[in-house]
């Protein structure tokens, strides 16, 4: 292998700056000497070793969508990339279209789970995706059916396809298990005998969070130990998400009145080495959205030792025949989940150790930026061929 094998790469992510995920990846990717640009549709807080820049503000949107195209293309050109990789085809999978049709540098998109099922109900985001997988010199989704999903309804070449997890950081997987888990119980007032179920995916009607509640709700006399913990999560962008979001927490609040001292919703954002805290101070995680990728928030609550409640969908049923133990909920998921709420507890120590031996030797966070960087280096090998 040549010297130039091993050289630093140019990379341009066009991602949204504000989610965890492109953050993620940035860090690990410039953490291994590569260059770095984030080119978003909306901007985000400047890292240390990276480079973020935003699509111009202001005006209507077919002024704002010209002005990003140029936008986008002198970003480019000043970058010179080796590789651009877009990161979900909802705006930016859009964005990728203002880019050359034939692109000089190969382009790789990894799609989000939620905005391909989207795609199934909008002609117009249908079409977005299709163009923007149809010009990807490799498509990276995260799980086997997404996959398969592309492949089949978007006629790409399973040559074209690559599936990577994004894996669970290294810092969470070697943090260790003997920390006091009362201590993070104490911070956010949850009973330190309580057996917590944990939410551990944002509240919002794609993660059925008003269906968590009302199943809790059903056991919550049966079962005086059991507590529930729900997280906001993140604050969208664009201002309508963000109304919908505050009315969608004003009505979870609202019902979650009845269980005074039974429930807890933490508000503020978490960074992921506080959420992790929180999942390893539960006792079980929850996480049944109707489609869903592999899960980077279930990859860390095995890791932290809880307890798994999924719903019964493909890319779960994956981690189960990858060796997980998880226990699926099909819908009705009130009832599913009552019943399994009803029951449950703290895994035994063996099936605990299980999980994270599992997550630590196949979903290990280095070990999955490797893999990209991999992946990146062979499709910029192929373009100079």
């Amino acid at each position: 292998m040549d010297a130039a094998s091993d050289a630093p790469l140019r990379v341009v992510l066009l991602a949204p700056a504000t989610s965890a995920h492109t953050r993620r990846w940035a860090d690990d990717l410039a953490l291994r000497g590569h260059q770095v640009t984030v080119c978003s549709w909306h901007g985000g807080p400047g890292p240390d070793d990276w480079r973020i820049t935003s699509a111009p503000a202001g005006g209507g949107r077919p002024l704002r969508v010209l002005r990003a195209g140029h936008w986008l293309r002198r970003e480019v050109r000043g970058a010179r990339p080796d590789v651009i990789h877009v990161h979900s085809l909802g705006v930016h999978g859009a964005l990728s279209l203002l880019l050359p049709a034939r692109p000089a540098v190969p382009l790789l998109v990894t799609p989000w789970g939620s905005e391909l099922r989207a795609a199934d109900r909008h002609p117009g985001r249908a079409l977005v995706a299709r163009l923007a997988l149809r010009r990807a010199a490799r498509v990276v989704p995260t799980s086997r059916e997404m996959a398969e999903l592309v492949a089949s309804r978007y006629r790409i070449l399973r040559s074209r396809i690559t599936v990577l997890s994004w894996g669970v950081p290294d810092v969470l997987l070697d943090v260790g298990h003997d920390a006091d888990p009362r201590v993070t119980r104490a911070k956010y007032g949850i009973p330190a005998e309580a057996t917590v179920a944990l939410s551990v995916r944002s509240t919002s009607e794609v993660y059925r969070t008003h269906e968590i509640l009302a199943a809790f709700s059903r056991v919550a006399r049966v079962r005086p130990d059991l507590f529930l913990l729900l997280v906001a999560g993140h604050q969208p962008v664009h201002a309508a998400a963000r109304q919908a979001q505050e009315e969608y927490l004003g009505l979870l609040r609202a019902r979650a009145q009845d269980l005074a001292g039974r429930v807890a919703l933490v508000d503020q954002r978490l960074c992921q080495a506080e959420m992790f805290s929180l999942m390893r101070a539960s006792d079980v995680a929850i996480s049944v959205p109707r489609s869903d990728q592999r899960s980077s928030s279930v990859l860390e609550a095995a890791a932290a030792g809880c307890r798994l409640l999924l719903s019964d969908i493909a890319p779960y049923r994956e981690l189960l025949a990858d060796g997980l133990l998880a226990d699926l909920l099909p819908d009705p998921l009130v009832s599913t989940l009552a019943d399994a709420l009803s029951g449950t507890g703290p895994l035994d120590a063996a099936d605990r150790l299980a999980n994270i031996q599992l997550i630590g030797q196949t979903e290990r966070g280095s070990l999955k930026v490797a893999e990209l960087e991999r992946l990146y280096r062979n499709v910029v090998r192929a373009g100079t061929m």
